[in-house]
C-alpha cells in the first residue's frame, strides 16, 4: 500500500499530506454525505492508500480548530446581530466525557437565523454535555435580543427577558397526527373525519395553506395577510380547544395533543404579530435531521474535541448548503485561503470567505440556487 505520510507542508504541519482538497473531501464525505471515517478508510485501502481512521480524525480536529473555527466565530458574530433565530437540539454520545457512564447521552444544539429574518442564512452547531437550559443562555451570551422560535422544550423559557420565545405549529400538529393514527385501526375513513384529531389537523393545515401563499411576500405583506386569513383560524382553533380542556382524558393521545397545544398557545400565536417570523421550527429540525442521518452511521464521537470539531464542520457545511454552495469546493477553498492568511487573519479577510459572501467564485454555487 502507498504510505500517505510523505514530507509535505500540509494543513496540519510538516510531514503531512493533508492538502485542502483531501481534508475537504474527507469532511464532505462524513458531514455532508454521512460516510463514517472507517468506511472511508476501507475506500482508500481499495486504491492501496494507507490512511487510517485515527489520522483522518486528527486532521478533522486539527483543521476545525486551526482554520474553520475562525470562520465559525465570524459567523456567530453575524448571527448574534439577527433579531429572528431558531433553535433545536438532539442527542449525541461522546465516549470521552469524564465521569459519565458509557450509555449517557450528550447533546448537540443547533441555532439558525430565520429564513424570513433578512439576515444571512446560517446554522451554528454547539456541542454540550447536557440539555440544560443554561446552554442556550451561554451560547447567546447576553448579546442576542429578539425572537427565538423553538419547540415546547422548557429549557428555552429561562432566557433573558429581551428574548421572546415563539412556538412551532408542526409540533402541535404531530400530536394530533399521533392521536389520529392510533384510531385508524378501529375507525372507517368517514368516521375519522368526525374526530377531534382530524378536525384539529384540518384547521392547522389551513394555516399552512396561507403560509404557502405568502411565502414570497414581504414581511409587511405576510403580516397583513396573516391578520386577514390566519388570525381568525387561530382564534377559532383555540376557542374550540379550550371548550374541551376540562372534559378530555388527559392520559389519552388526544388529551396530550389538546393540552400541549393549549400550553403552547401564547408562543404559537406570536408568529401572527411579525411577518419576519415563521409558523414553525422546521428549518432547525431539517438541520438537526442532517446531523442525525450522519449520527446513525458513525454512532458516536470518541472525544470532546471530536464533538466540538464536528459542531464546527457541520456549521460550515450546513451553512454552505443553505446558501446554495457546493460544500466540497467551498471547504477546499476556505481551508486553502485561511492557511495562506497566517496565524492572525484580519476579520475582513475572513468575512470575504463567509458562505453568503458575494466575493466567492460563482462556480461554487449550485445551478438550482434560488
Amino acid at each position: 500500500a502507498t504510505d500517505l505520510r510523505k514530507s509535505y507542508n500540509g494543513l496540519v504541519g510538516g510531514g503531512s499530506i493533508a492538502t485542502p482538497s483531501l481534508v475537504a473531501g474527507i469532511m464532505n464525505a462524513k458531514y455532508v454525505n454521512g460516510m463514517p471515517l472507517a468506511r472511508q478508510e476501507r475506500e482508500f485501502a481499495r486504491y492501496n492508500l494507507n490512511l487510517s481512521t485515527k489520522t483522518m480524525a486528527n486532521w478533522i480536529i486539527g483543521c476545525a480548530d486551526r482554520y474553520l473555527k475562525l470562520l465559525y466565530d465570524r459567523m456567530k458574530e453575524e448571527f448574534l446581530k439577527s433579531r429572528y433565530i431558531r433553535c433545536d437540539e438532539t442527542r449525541i454520545q461522546v465516549i470521552g466525557e469524564p465521569d459519565q457512564k458509557g450509555s449517557t447521552q450528550n447533546w448537540m444544539w443547533v441555532y439558525l437565523t430565520d429564513e424570513y429574518s433578512g439576515s444571512p442564512r446560517m446554522a451554528l452547531f454547539d456541542y454540550e454535555r447536557t440539555c440544560a437550559g443554561y446552554h442556550p443562555v451561554k451560547f447567546l451570551d447576553g448579546r442576542f435580543h429578539g425572537y427565538l422560535t423553538c419547540d415546547g422544550y422548557q429549557a428555552y423559557h429561562g432566557l433573558d427577558d429581551s428574548i421572546t420565545v415563539t412556538g412551532c405549529f408542526t409540533h402541535a400538529r404531530r400530536r394530533f397526527d399521533a392521536a389520529l393514527t392510533a384510531l385508524k385501526k378501529d375507525f372507517t375513513k368517514e368516521q375519522l373525519k368526525e374526530t377531534v384529531a382530524y378536525n384539529a389537523m384540518t384547521r392547522i393545515g389551513n394555516l399552512y395553506k396561507v403560509e404557502e401563499l405568502i411565502r414570497n411576500k414581504t414581511p409587511e405583506e405576510r403580516h397583513e395577510e396573516r391578520q386577514k386569513q390566519s388570525r381568525p383560524v387561530v382564534d377559532a382553533l383555540f376557542e374550540w380547544l379550550h371548550s374541551m380542556e376540562d372534559s378530555v382524558d388527559r392520559s389519552s393521545l388526544i388529551g396530550d395533543a389538546i393540552l400541549y397545544t393549549l400550553n403552547q398557545e401564547p408562543y404559537l400565536r406570536r408568529y401572527l404579530d411579525d411577518g419576519h417570523l415563521s409558523i414553525d421550527n422546521n428549518s432547525a429540525e431539517r438541520a438537526i435531521k442532517n446531523f442525525a442521518v450522519g449520527r446513525r452511521n458513525w454512532l458516536f464521537a470518541k472525544s470532546i474535541r471530536g464533538a466540538d470539531a464536528s459542531a464546527v464542520v457541520y456549521s460550515v457545511t450546513e451553512t454552505a448548503l443553505q446558501n446554495g454552495l457546493k460544500p466540497y469546493v467551498y471547504l477546499t477553498y476556505v481551508l486553502d485561503q485561511i492557511r495562506q492568511m497566517g496565524s492572525f487573519p484580519k476579520p475582513e479577510e475572513l468575512d470575504r470567505l463567509l458562505p453568503w459572501s458575494d466575493d466567492l467564485p460563482d462556480e461554487f454555487r449550485t445551478k438550482n440556487q434560488g
